[in-house]
């Protein structure tokens, strides 16, 4: 054999038949690896979605049971105590409509809510059907001088001093808050109003882009006016209140009923003598415990996955089967009224 046949036989390169293998082989490798970074694309979409839904539930929970825990604070003396009781409607804005009264001293009830479908509530956006509202009442924990209100703002200013006329004064005029401190010689400070009420929207931005997606909101009373909803976290599709009620005077919760402003004494026999039908305000006004549950769902849909599962609000039963692509879950928690709970204790 000569050498340039060698030459010649050395620099052949690959057959067709080789070259098609080896295309083969490398579509093979390639189709694996596109499907490995989908496999893992789609996994890290549905972590994030998990995640997010946690983070929602666990944060609906979170500020819902903080505006429970400070429900009731009136300042630094008990007029909860020693006061008649008012139960004002959730959309109540003007100053005489909150429930504070000084001929005879009233105040209103620290917490107070709503089963789905009994009040309309015009005055919170795009409320959901099934959405029950709570609204807790309180006032500021920062107090200030009577010189220091900012106009519009609706305050409290408590009295501590025997020679006062009136135990509070509620207004939103800085000329009407005359009441002195311990002293009797210095004005006593005053303490802005919080009301906040929490529902279910059926929407986020509510813009047209987002219905359907349900967000849990909280519309506060600021100014003299209910202000626009905040949006506290989406994908809330339940929620749901038992409210403890103290049967028994001593500060924790006998009897948990969705609605205490009504007969219960068919539910709630553990504490013999308690009257349920001698006022709902009585009632309501002895509630030092919230079960908060909320039913949080993933932003995006799972593929393959359809929700067939029932849920357990605390209602008694269970929420039917909502057959979509959402996955979800219960978050519950117990939030203490400590403010109504701990002068009885």
């Amino acid at each position: 054999m000569t050498p340039n046949r060698t030459l010649r036989r050395l620099q052949r390169g690959m057959s067709l038949v080789e070259l098609m293998v080896g295309l083969a082989l490398g579509l093979l490798l390639l189709t694996a690896l596109a499907s490995l970074y989908a496999s893992t694309s789609q996994s890290r979409v549905q972590l994030g979605n998990s995640a997010t839904q946690i983070e929602n539930g666990r944060y609906a929970l979170d500020i819902i049971s903080q505006e429970v825990g400070l429900g009731g604070f009136l300042g630094d003396l008990n007029l909860l105590g020693t006061s008649a009781l008012a139960t004002p409607d959730v959309c109540a804005s003007a100053t005489n409509a909150l429930g504070f009264t000084n001929s005879p001293a009233t105040v209103p009830v620290a917490i107070y809510g709503y089963a789905a479908n009994t009040n309309p509530a015009t005055c919170l956006p795009n409320l959901s059907l099934n959405s029950e509202i709570l609204v807790v009442r309180r006032v500021s924990t920062a107090a200030v001088l009577p010189s220091a209100i900012v106009a519009g703002q609706t305050y409290l200013q408590d009295s501590f001093c025997s020679t006062d006329t009136a135990p509070f004064v509620f207004s939103s005029n800085s000329a009407d808050f005359v009441l002195k401190d311990k002293t009797c010689a210095n004005p006593a400070p005053v303490r802005q109003v919080s009301i906040r009420a929490f529902y279910i929207a059926t929407c986020d931005r509510c813009n047209g882009s987002d219905n359907g997606l349900n967000t849990l909101k909280m519309v506060e009373f600021s100014n003299g006016a209910l202000q626009p909803p905040n949006s506290i976290a989406q994908g809330i599709d339940d929620l749901h209140f038992a409210y403890g009620v103290d049967m028994d005077g001593n500060g924790s919760p006998d009897c948990y009923v969705a609605n205490p402003g009504i007969d219960n004494s068919a539910a709630c026999t553990n504490v013999a003598g308690y009257n349920w039908t001698a006022s709902a305000a009585t009632n309501w006004s002895n509630v030092t415990a919230v079960r908060i549950n909320v039913l949080a769902r993933t932003l995006g849909v799972s593929p393959g996955w359809t929700d067939t599962r029932s849920y357990d609000m605390g209602r008694g039963t269970l929420t039917a089967p909502f057959n979509d692509g959402y996955k979800r879950h219960v978050y519950a928690e117990l939030a203490r009224v400590a403010n109504v709970a701990g002068p009885r204790e």
